[in-house]
């Protein structure tokens, strides 16, 4: 019996998906210089030259691995208008479901690897920066009023760091007490915070 037309289509999804997950967890963990096609073949348990053919060099991997979840990131906030939920909602999404890409993201920054190697376009970070820009404008200008890019910038930082320090941080903090949702929410009340004082307006 033969396969569907939609059923290798599923079948290709499935497997194109265990890769660029294996792909995100090595990269993750030993950053993009040291990890190989053929790790990320093993890892997902295929043969290097489907790696290749379905994703192509180690660059488009890395790339794909990006988009992938920043548009998952992105999308966590759907079609919201306001900041505050936006952040809460990515940052959830993030910290919850995407760690190890917000590991990556922090690795390779820290680790030189050039930006024009990454998606250079990141999705949910120009959201947040379109909803912070509308909420400034909204109120008008101000004294003193940090500019939204680099108030999201630093959020993102924040987010970021989190994200790769987590473990050190909480030591070092004495936060060990605290579950992982206790954790995830007082990350949330700090953004929030910040960005109601560093983007005021109307709704903030």
């Amino acid at each position: 019996m033969t396969e569907s037309t939609g059923e290798r289509e599923t079948k290709r999804a499935a497997t194109e998906r265990a890769m660029l997950d294996a792909a995100e967890r090595l990269f993750s963990e030993r950053g993009f210089e040291t990890v190989s096609v053929r790790a990320i073949a093993q890892a997902a348990g295929v043969s290097h030259a489907l790696v290749h053919r379905h994703l192509g060099s180690k660059e488009e991997i890395y790339r794909a691995v990006m988009r992938r979840s920043e548009d998952l990131i992105r999308d966590a906030a759907g079609a919201t208008e306001d900041l505050g939920e936006a952040i809460s909602l990515m940052l959830r999404e993030g910290l919850i479901n995407r760690k190890p890409y917000l590991r990556l993201a922090a690795h390779s920054a820290l680790h030189g690897l050039p930006y024009d190697t990454s998606i250079v376009s990141f999705p949910a970070v120009q959201r947040l920066i379109e909803l912070a820009e509308a909420r400034a404008s909204r109120a008008g200008p101000a004294e003193g009023v940090v500019e939204p890019r680099f108030a999201i910038a630093a959020i993102v930082a924040l987010n970021l760091g989190w994200a790769s320090m987590e473990a050190w941080l909480v030591e070092a903090a004495g936060l060990e007490d605290l579950d992982e949702e206790s954790l995830v929410a007082g990350l949330e009340r700090v953004m929030l915070y910040l960005a109601a004082a560093l983007v005021p307006g109307d709704d903030g």
